[in-house]
């Protein structure tokens, strides 16, 4: 990450997607998408490129037209999808940047994939993980960064697979994985799936031998013996 002068932009604008105006310099004030940020020295001015609504000056963060007189200047970088400073970590959220409460940034770890952690707490797209009390274990599941294990328990998209055994979890593809016990979708198991029989058919579509499944749900109407990959992509259109 690195900070660059609005001034130093060319035309003292940063234009966005679709040739929107997110910031520019007139008549020695600082714009954001049209409105005026009385606030803000214009002189001391900076953003960072890929940045939307992040902004600081001389003395002040900005978010958007807000000025965030909490968020210590100096201290305050991005870590990830994390922003801190000495006293806090930060997500930035759809319209505001907020504290994540009682997060220590002395401790905190950017794990990828929208998780980090510090010493005592969990979060997920700034999410707190209320079933992870192990934060400072937790990590983020190289080989798909939609998962994570706190050694105690597995997590899809921040939330926690119910039952699963971190032990003898894995990946079976994009989107199920499983332990001798159970397959999920996502993060939500399969009922009644039986393990050794399970295999994956197509897209969201999966078999044992006695059950089709879409997704979680069992597809009643259809027989696991001929159901195959034909089957399931037209189902699929």
């Amino acid at each position: 990450m690195s900070w660059k002068k609005l001034a130093d932009f060319p035309a003292q604008k940063v234009i966005g997607a679709y040739g929107r105006e997110l910031w520019a310099l007139r008549d020695a004030r600082v714009w954001h998408q049209g409105r005026k940020l009385a606030a803000a020295d214009a002189a001391s001015f900076e953003v960072v490129e890929h940045q939307q609504f992040i902004a600081r000056d001389a003395c002040s963060v900005f978010h958007a037209w807000s000025r965030l007189p909490r968020i210590d200047r100096n201290s305050f970088r991005q870590v990830g999808m994390y922003w801190l400073d000495r006293s806090s970590v930060y997500f930035e959220y759809e319209t505001s940047l907020r504290p994540l409460a009682d997060s220590d940034p002395l401790t905190f770890r950017e794990l990828g994939g929208g998780y980090g952690a510090d010493a005592q707490a969990a979060w997920y797209c700034g999410r707190r993980m209320k079933n992870c009390t192990r934060g400072r274990h937790l990590q983020v599941i190289p080989s798909n960064d939609l998962y994570a294990s706190d050694g105690e328990h597995i997590y899809c998209d921040g939330k926690p697979l119910r039952g699963a055994n971190p032990s003898r979890w894995r990946i079976l593809n994009a989107e199920f994985s499983g332990d001798d016990e159970a397959i999920y979708f996502l993060e939500r198991k399969l009922p009644r799936a039986d393990p050794p029989s399970w295999r994956h058919i197509h897209g969201a579509w999966s078999k044992d031998s006695k059950h089709v499944f879409h997704m979680n749900l069992i597809e009643k109407n259809a027989a696991p013996d001929s159901f195959e990959k034909t089957c399931a992509s037209s189902l699929s259109r």
